[in-house]
């Protein structure tokens, strides 16, 4: 396993998955370092993330790990619940606040939170925020971090943006990225994060609960084929979350993998299964053939 590809999410850490006290996550934060990852994703809306972030990287004794926030939503304590601020002075007094929660004078990426949720109207504007954020100082790179609106499709295609993250849109009971946005993005320089490996944990811890009370933002048939997902680990004797985490070592493109974890046992649960490296050339192609059906 190439850890440079790794990206460790704080989503979970932060809290809005579940309470997770400030001790777990340094800790966690510190263990995932300590293990070779060389980049952490934060934002403000994932509830206490870039706090306990800042207090693991006052800690740390290592070379800085490649660090990127968002701008755009709003501190919350529930990932089904968002509230944004798009305004100028808005995305400005996030970055400034972010960059003193870390104690970094700039951040390697921001990204614009949840795009889909930018009325058309508005990306204009909005992108001129990010680049103005850029030529201050303030981020290395500018990005896209969620689902991609058609709006924003022009400023993708005019080079604007440095690297783009999706959720839900490469694992294994969802490869839509496949066929458009990964290899348009290889094709054109940009770099890929892979949001989500566990699809928010259908693939993971989520999976008996969500086959009696799905979330309303989750298709019906997304639990469908998860289910065949389980089928197909249980065939090969493994688990359904290592299955999911190993299907991505096997996609024919240069993408960085972000993941999650709420406490020190599943960081080491995740890099474990990746540690066996890629799947079964047979395994990866039932999967994408799950993912047709």
């Amino acid at each position: 396993m190439d850890t440079k590809r790794i990206v460790l999410g704080t989503a979970g850490l932060g809290g809005v998955w579940g309470k997770v006290d400030e001790r777990t996550a340094v800790r966690t934060i510190l263990q995932a370092l300590d293990s070779g990852i060389t980049a952490i994703d934060t934002a403000p809306a994932y509830g206490d993330a870039e706090y306990y972030l800042g207090k693991a990287l006052q800690q740390w004794k290592g070379p800085l790990p490649a660090i990127s926030t968002k701008a755009g939503r709003l501190r919350s304590y529930a990932a089904d619940q968002g509230h944004y601020d798009y305004s100028t002075t808005g995305m400005m007094n996030s970055v400034h606040h972010s960059l003193k929660t870390l104690d970094l004078p700039a951040v390697d990426i921001l990204f614009l939170h949840d795009p889909e949720a930018v009325p058309s109207q508005e990306a204009d504007r909005v992108v001129a925020v990010l680049q103005d954020l850029k030529q201050k100082g303030l981020t290395q790179k500018i990005g896209l971090g969620g689902n991609i609106p058609v709006w924003f499709e022009h400023h993708i295609k005019a080079g604007i943006f440095d690297v783009i993250m999706e959720f839900n849109r490469l694992n294994a009971c969802n490869v839509a990225a496949l066929q458009d946005r990964l290899p348009c993005c290889n094709e054109r320089n940009i770099d890929y994060f892979a949001a989500s490996p566990l699809n928010m944990g259908l693939l993971g811890k989520n999976f008996q609960r969500w086959q009696q009370e799905p979330p309303q933002w989750l298709p019906i048939g997304i639990i469908t084929v998860a289910q065949r997902l389980q089928q197909i680990a249980t065939e090969n004797h493994l688990a359904l979350p290592a299955l999911a985490h190993r299907f991505l070592l096997n996609v024919p493109y240069d993408f960085s993998i972000v993941i999650g974890a709420s406490d020190r046992t599943e960081l080491e649960s995740t890099l474990a299964s990746l540690r066996q490296g890629a799947l079964p050339a047979s395994v990866y192609r039932d999967i994408l053939e799950c993912n047709n059906r």
